[in-house]
Order: C-alpha cells, then structure tokens, then sequence
C-alpha cells in the first residue's frame, strides 16, 4: 500500500517543505583553510604509507590517518565551496 498525497494550495506545499536552514558544523571563514589542513596531513601520512615498509602496524596507522585525512579534506573543500553534501 501506498500514500497518495494530492496538495492543491501552494501553502500546502510550503507548510510540507517547511524546516531550518541547514547550518553548517564549520564557520565558512575557516573552510578553506581547515580543508587545506586536512589535505596536507592526508598527503603527508599517505606519504609515509607509500615509504613504510615491513611494519604492518604502522602502515595501517598511517593508511586510517591518510584516509580520514584527505576524506574530511574532500568534504569540507567542497563546502567551502558552497556545495553541502
């Protein structure tokens, strides 16, 4: 079974998509500079995984740091261009 909504005003349109603006977790003055921060400590461990050798617990540090690094770069980056995902 399904729902049918049949809305015939524009006000019942609008009390449906009625909600807050989203606000994002950081301020838009320091989102570039904190995506920047995040894309360079990303490259510099993943750096450090590509010269690791033979020590499986520290290339896996290194591989998490580099991952959540440059993935919290990415997304914060692209916030600061306007684009909220």
């Amino acid at each position: 079974m399904s729902a049918v909504f049949t809305l015939k005003t524009q006000d019942e349109v609008d009390a449906l998509w009625a909600g807050e603006a989203f606000a994002p977790a950081f301020a838009r003055s320091v989102q570039p500079a904190l995506a920047v921060l995040c894309m360079t400590v990303g490259l510099v461990y993943a750096a450090k995984y590509a010269v690791t050798r033979r020590a499986a617990g520290r290339e896996a540090l290194y591989a998490v740091v580099a991952s959540a690094a440059l993935g919290l770069g990415a997304v914060v980056g692209v916030q600061a261009l306007g684009l909220y995902l």
